[in-house]
């Protein structure tokens, strides 16, 4: 049995859609699953206990090179089964082609009911388990019956070896004494990027937490500001705040980590040792919880959203929580703006209430 997944879109997507290589194999053992990934969720792919090989899908390619290489995958890969979870179309289309005589996943666009012979047509909007177990029932055409019982033992993982991590850790220890940053220190990360159209708590809250962490816990922390150059806009209003004359005693203790420079492994393996992660949804916020980081998050009320459906996952519960606004949202799909009464709701998160649920994660 040969299954090949696409799921070829964000990381935060990808890691979602990994435990389905679990449930496959603990059903069919002999099967060998491949996933066909975007470039930038590779390395959550290597050395995965349930995923037997990873490809590559260039969706930006031009169009013939795009063909021309999903025809090699596919040649290569010879699967038996097809499934499409998100990311590219056209490996639909080249499934259906090449007669993969089993191609499933999830029944969405006009054309997936034309070429999924076993797909599934699930309303993810109603939003009623999470994005993994939505991804887990796509399954069933397979003879494949998901419990919500067994969610945490379905839980992503992320394999990293413990050489891996200290190689890569001691190397970020000699970046931050280049950098004059103390090494020392434990180390809390504040993600405040990302990327779609997610509703975000304020960039300056975050240089606030930091303000108000150090007040509550003196010159323990090294702050570890993670991004990637598409951030740019969300660091703006935290630089601000941190680059004012009365945040200078923090200079030697907040380091700006761009998380693309040296790989994703590396900024995993460092993010590993972390005493805190606080962020958005977004997908290094998964990325942490998965890790076993302690993990603070704040989620939008929209309805497709929210923390029901995309919540972070971890073995271990008590090291996640979760804030939202305390409001009614009626909205499903986008923020109402200005029509709303509870407009700009995210401003209800006090900074107060982030680092009293950070206190209650962090091991002190």
């Amino acid at each position: 049995m040969r299954v090949l997944i696409n799921r070829s879109d964000a990381i935060g997507d990808s890691i979602l859609t990994s435990p389905m290589a679990k449930i496959i194999k603990e059903k069919y053992p002999e099967a060998k699953i491949t996933f066909l990934i975007a470039d930038k969720s590779s390395a959550l792919f290597k050395s995965h206990p349930f995923v037997d090989d990873f490809k590559i899908y260039h969706r930006d390619a031009p169009f013939y090179n795009k063909i021309r290489e999903v025809l090699r995958i596919f040649s290569e890969v010879k699967p038996n089964f097809y499934f499409y979870v998100g990311g590219g179309y056209l490996p639909n289309f080249i499934a259906w082609l090449r007669g993969v005589r089993f191609r499933g996943g999830l029944k969405s666009r006009w054309h997936t009911y034309f070429l999924l012979n076993k797909g599934v047509r699930q309303k993810r909007s109603m939003v009623t388990m999470h994005e993994m177990e939505y991804n887990l029932n796509l399954l069933v055409p397979m003879g494949i019956n998901y419990s919500y019982k067994d969610k945490a033992h379905y839980n992503p993982e992320i394999n990293l070896s413990q050489d891996e991590i200290e190689l890569n850790y001691n190397l970020f220890k000699k970046l931050l004494i280049k950098e004059n940053i103390e090494s020392d220190h434990k180390l809390i990360f504040i993600h405040p990027g990302m990327s779609g159209h997610t509703l975000n708590w304020s960039s300056r809250n975050y240089a606030r937490l930091i303000l108000k962490m150090e007040h509550k816990f003196p010159g323990k922390f090294v702050y570890i500001i993670s991004h990637t150059p598409s951030d740019h806009v969300f660091l703006q209003g935290l630089k601000e705040i941190l680059n004012r004359k009365e945040s200078e005693f923090l200079k030697r203790r907040i380091f700006y980590f761009n998380g693309q420079l040296d790989g994703l492994r590396h900024y995993m393996s460092v993010l590993s040792r972390a005493s805190l992660f606080v962020g958005p949804s977004t997908g290094t916020t998964h990325i942490a919880a998965v890790l076993g980081v302690p993990v603070v998050s704040i989620y939008s009320p929209i309805k497709i959203q929210s923390s029901l459906r995309w919540g972070p996952l971890s073995k271990s519960k008590d090291k996640i929580k979760i804030l939202v606004p305390d409001v009614i949202c009626g909205e499903v799909k986008k923020c109402a703006l200005r029509e709303c009464p509870y407009y700009e709701c995210m401003g209800k998160i006090e900074v107060e209430d982030v680092l009293k649920q950070a206190i209650t994660v962090m091991d002190l």
